[in-house]
């Protein structure tokens, strides 16, 4: 005879801690807690069903207690005896519930679908990614008319307690969750006559403080060796090209990561950069001669593909983000930065070489060109400078910004 489980209460629940890798609490009748490595309690089931185990999911605690999880699964036992699936069970009440007019999923993806011509799709995938994952489980076939501050409060605190991939709190997406979810609120004004409740300008308010970790880059003192490492880089071609496309651009990783080759022009060494967070125009880059060397070299590898540097996973996607690619790559050749901290470098040196090199003070150039080139928004007078007739001027400065890496790496 099976051993029966004792059965679970709220301090143990409360008590379980996260281990080097998920483990089970049982809690009799086939209902056990999974605590995964990073925290999370997720209810689970495992009954037999067709002769075979099936699994079923009853969301994540506190958002559905122990209460809750005992009756969704004596619900589930009931339906397997009278024969019936309870997964197909749970997908038809799933579907029912969101075909409520007002629901805050049906009205999020409302949303989505008025803004796909205004941001970028960046921000949208983002956005839309956000939502699926934190969001719609727990209150997605709720009517939004229902939706409480404290609820919502407790959702938003319980994503800040998460971990990242780096093991700090998720505060940044407890953030932007309250945003995202706050604009649905505003559309539901819009869309529900007299209806005018949003309660997370309130709730944001107690969210936790979400500390911005700096930028890390290496001193300028480094850039010599850093270079050298650079050229003995055994890793993908398409990571060592990106990092060199970083360095000879000053341009942010989002740019090179989905730039396209119908982008350049290489007989003109241009680089058409597309508009980027708030530019609203298309940027022009000019290329010193050694990315155009680089570019060149690049094309029997990837020439045939869309993206200019895709992921060596897969041709039509981009080279994952930083911490997967690029800051991994910088890592592993034992510098101290991310990826973003290239665009710091290139900044800091442009500065300091239209300090010290008569060159760069016979062509005019000073903070306002470096800003330009760099994608920085120009207020003022200063803004003279996006007129493309200085792109000479810009050229100029950057092949001497390439040739002064060159001579950088061979020194140090």
């Amino acid at each position: 005879m099976p051993k029966r489980s004792k059965p679970l209460t709220a301090k143990q629940i409360e008590n379980a801690k996260p281990k080097g890798k998920d483990y089970s609490l049982p809690d009799g009748g086939g209902l056990g807690l999974v605590v995964t490595s990073k925290g999370s309690k997720l209810w689970r089931m495992r009954p037999r069903f067709g002769g075979k185990y099936i699994v079923l999911s009853f969301g994540e605690y506190p958002h559905v207690s122990l209460a809750q999880a005992r009756q969704k699964r004596d619900e589930a036992k009931k339906l397997i005896a009278e024969g019936k699936d309870p997964r197909l069970a749970k997908k038809e009440q799933q579907t029912a519930k969101q075909e409520t007019v007002f629901s805050f999923e049906r009205l999020t993806r409302k949303l989505i679908e008025s803004k796909k011509d205004k941001v970028t799709a960046g921000y949208l995938n983002q956005f839309v990614g956000g939502m699926e994952k934190h969001i719609f489980p727990v209150i997605g076939d709720r009517d939004i008319r229902e939706i409480e501050g404290r609820e919502l409060l407790d959702l938003f605190m319980s994503i800040s307690r998460k971990q990242n991939n780096k093991g700090n709190p998720m505060t940044y997406i407890a953030h932007k969750a309250c945003q995202w979810s706050a604009e649905v609120f505003d559309f539901a004004s819009i869309e529900i006559p007299g209806f005018y409740l949003n309660p997370c300008r309130a709730v944001i308010k107690h969210l936790p403080e979400h500390k911005h970790e700096k930028t890390k880059r290496i001193p300028f003192s480094q850039v010599g060796a850093f270079i050298r490492a650079l050229d003995d880089f055994g890793g993908y071609p398409t990571t060592r090209a990106a990092i060199w496309m970083l360095l000879y651009t000053g341009m942010r990783q989002a740019s090179v990561r989905r730039a396209e080759w119908t982008d350049f022009d290489l007989n003109a060494a241009i680089w058409n950069r597309k508009p980027e967070k708030r530019d609203e125009n298309i940027h022009v880059l000019p290329l010193p001669v050694q990315a155009v060397r680089m570019l060149e070299s690049l094309k029997p590898i990837s020439g045939q593909n869309r993206l200019v540097f895709p992921s060596e996973y897969a041709n039509e996607k981009p080279i994952p983000f930083s911490d997967a690619t690029i800051t991994k790559a910088i890592k592993g050749m034992g510098f101290d930065m991310t990826g973003h901290g290239l665009r710091g470098v290139v900044t800091t040196g442009l500065n300091e070489l239209s300090k010290q090199k008569k060159v760069f003070i016979r062509m005019g150039i000073d903070k306002s060109v470096v800003e330009t080139q760099i994608g920085h928004i120009v207020h003022g007078v200063a803004g003279r400078y996006d007129d493309s007739k200085y792109l000479e001027t810009r050229r100029k400065m950057m092949q001497v910004w390439a040739d002064y890496l060159d001579k950088l790496g061979k020194n140090g």
